[in-house]
């Protein structure tokens, strides 16, 4: 897998009902139809993954959703042999006006049709689809019911485990450096630390002796990291791997757990979360 991407791209897991919204596309010299989420590149303008999320949403749907969710990214090689990252999200559709569209696409001949089409959310109608980019459709028939309890609920988990040993005042620094994470809102310590600690207010709490001899500190957060950050738990470790020269584990379904070494790459592991 690679641990540093050529463009950063957003994609929506968009639920209205019991129905993904999807793109049917069609392209001058691509001979067969296929499918995909919403969503678009990363702008710099951007101030996070979540606000290019939401501007795409509007420019290609003129949609309000429900807070989304970060769920995974899936990484994809284009033809000339640049690396695109998807960050995908679980949201629900609020309301949408297709006629209101302005993305600059949508009056480029040279970009094709994009219509605008329901598909029963289960994994046998995702998998009949030739969606694009390839990865995505794969992610989404094993986690059709992680998904589908993201958007529904509307709000995130994350559960980190790095390598033990892991100094929790790297993986603070971190956090503060890559998403400006004030240091006071992570509270850095042991379960009994935390049950003894007066006016706790943190959002992020690293625990470095959560039991596991090889992978025994632990980064737990809800709602409010991914109101900060933007990003998935896999996106999460892999930067902070990176930064502080440690390994960690992260399941992105049940079935699957990523591997994520001090470079930021990540493969596939049968090593069991603590």
């Amino acid at each position: 897998m690679v641990a540093v991407p050529d463009r950063h791209r957003v994609r929506a897991v968009l639920l209205d009902g019991d129905d993904m919204i999807l793109f049917e596309r069609t392209r001058p010299g691509v001979p067969q139809r296929y499918w995909a989420t919403p969503g678009g590149g990363v702008d710099r303008g951007d101030a996070n993954l979540l606000a290019a999320l939401h501007r795409e949403l509007d420019e290609e749907l003129r949609a309000v959703v429900t807070p989304p969710v970060p769920l995974t990214f899936v990484d994809t090689q284009r033809e000339d042999g640049r690396w695109q990252r998807q960050h995908l999200f679980a949201c629900r559709l609020v309301s949408m006006d297709v006629a209101g569209r302005h993305g600059h696409e949508f009056t480029d001949p040279a970009k094709g049709t994009y219509d605008v089409v329901r598909v029963p959310f289960t994994a046998e109608a995702v998998g009949e689809l030739n969606m694009q980019p390839e990865g995505v459709a794969a992610y989404l028939i094993t986690a059709i019911d992680q998904v589908w309890e993201a958007a529904q609920e509307g709000r995130a988990n994350y559960s980190v485990s790095f390598a033990s040993g892991t100094p929790a005042g790297s993986l603070r620094q971190a956090l503060h450096e890559a998403y400006g994470l004030d240091p006071a809102d992570i509270f850095a310590g042991t379960a009994e630390d935390l049950m003894g600690a007066a006016d706790v207010r943190a959002t992020v709490w690293i625990n470095p002796d959560a039991g596991d001899p090889s992978f025994g500190c632990e980064l737990s957060a809800g709602d409010s990291l991914a109101r900060a950050t933007g990003v998935s738990e896999l996106e999460l470790a892999t930067r902070l791997c990176r930064l502080t020269g440690t390994t960690a584990l992260v399941s992105d379904t049940p079935q699957h757990t990523w591997l994520i070494t001090p470079d930021g790459d990540y493969h596939r592991t049968h090593a069991l979360r603590p």
